[in-house]
């Protein structure tokens, strides 16, 4: 090799190379594409949703493709929601109970300004004849007079046929002795007369505290206007009667006891009356009661009601099916229900005495004149 040759750089023929191409070139366009196609109805892929959705609905209308049960159930389906639209249209007292909404409910309370606080509420009363009440009390009712519910009736009586503890505050003359009494007689008829007349050496069934002598008495009418066509015995124990008749009225036996806290309390302390099957403590216009300096005696009153009878601190006592059978039973567990006019810090103190459970519920009802 001629060392002295130098070597030539190789000739790239004067050319650039260039690395892009014309789109005419491309081949592979049409057989790989990345891209999303756009086409016929202007949708991805040519499929129009709606049109699916429309085809598909025509597709199970179509009466020859339906079966005669099809045809039957939506014939049937269509006759509810024209019905249901028909109801939705009239007013609650056009509609019969089974066809009654929420909204005809919460429109019924704002009507009777009843206002309700707490748990599961049940559903209030339109009539006296969807009450739900025994047959003979439904008659009781009716002989005596009773027409339409008042507003505290109307919420009332339903809680207490649950067997749920109850706190109404509620103007004078609304109604509250009936809204107390229902519940209380549904009770008591239901035991056994038998058995009544057996217990009477243990007490009465209830006791009703009212502040003073007047609405004790005004009490004792009422209740003997109904208790009296059920065969329910009542007595009200009040200053100005001779213990002694009273206490020899006592030992005949009675289902009701009504009185003031003053004078029950010197009845049990003298052994004229026992509270041993007692389930059921009514204290009405409670705020009264407090103003008149009885709160120490009705501590001392609970003090002879028997512990067996409270309201276990188990779920079970929020069980409504629970509660309807034990409500049913001679077994009762107490019962609680107190009214008042006003609701102070010492109507809210006197109620905590009365509370069974930590989780007790209690319910709140007004009727603003």
């Amino acid at each position: 090799m001629d060392k002295g040759k130098k070597n030539r750089s190789r000739s790239l023929h004067g050319r650039k190379f260039v690395f892009d191409w014309d789109v005419g070139e491309d081949t592979s366009r049409d057989q790989n594409k990345h891209e999303v196609q756009f086409f016929g109805r202007g949708l991805t892929a040519g499929v129009d949703v709606n049109a699916q959705k429309k085809s598909r609905s025509t597709f199970y209308k179509d009466e020859k493709r339906r079966t005669e049960k099809e045809t039957e159930k939506g014939d049937r389906l269509a006759h509810e929601l024209n019905k249901q639209r028909r109801c939705d249209e009239r007013h609650w007292r056009d509609k019969p109970l089974n066809e009654m909404t929420e909204r005809d409910w919460r429109i019924f309370r704002e009507d009777f300004n009843i206002t309700i606080k707490g748990g599961p509420v049940p559903k209030p009363l339109r009539s006296w004849d969807e009450a739900g009440i025994p047959n003979e009390i439904y008659k009781a009712i009716l002989k005596v007079g009773y027409k339409d519910p008042t507003p505290i009736q109307r919420q009332a009586i339903p809680i207490g046929l649950q067997n749920r503890d109850i706190i109404g505050v509620a103007e004078t003359g609304s109604g509250k002795t009936c809204a107390f009494l229902i519940p209380l007689l549904s009770w008591i008829t239901s035991l056994p007369k038998m058995e009544r007349q057996e217990d009477k050496d243990e007490g009465p069934y209830a006791i009703i505290l009212a502040p003073t002598r007047e609405l004790a008495q005004q009490i004792e009418v009422e209740t003997k206007k109904v208790g009296e066509l059920l065969d329910i015995n009542t007595l009200a124990i009040i200053g100005g009667a001779s213990k002694e008749d009273q206490g020899m009225k006592l030992r005949m036996g009675v289902e009701v006891v009504i009185a003031t806290p003053g004078r029950l309390l010197d009845v049990l302390e003298n052994r004229y009356l026992m509270l041993n099957q007692c389930s059921y403590v009514i204290l009405d216009e409670a705020d009264r009661m407090l103003d008149l300096g009885f709160e120490a005696d009705v501590k001392k009153i609970l003090e002879y009601l028997p512990m067996s009878n409270m309201k276990p601190d188990t779920d079970d006592t929020e069980n409504e099916e629970i509660l309807m059978k034990n409500f049913q039973s001679r077994e009762k567990y107490r019962q609680t229900v107190m009214f008042t006019a006003t609701m102070s810090p010492a109507i809210e103190r006197l109620a905590r005495l009365f509370e069974t459970t930590s989780c007790c519920t209690y319910w709140f009802y007004r009727t603003p004149g």
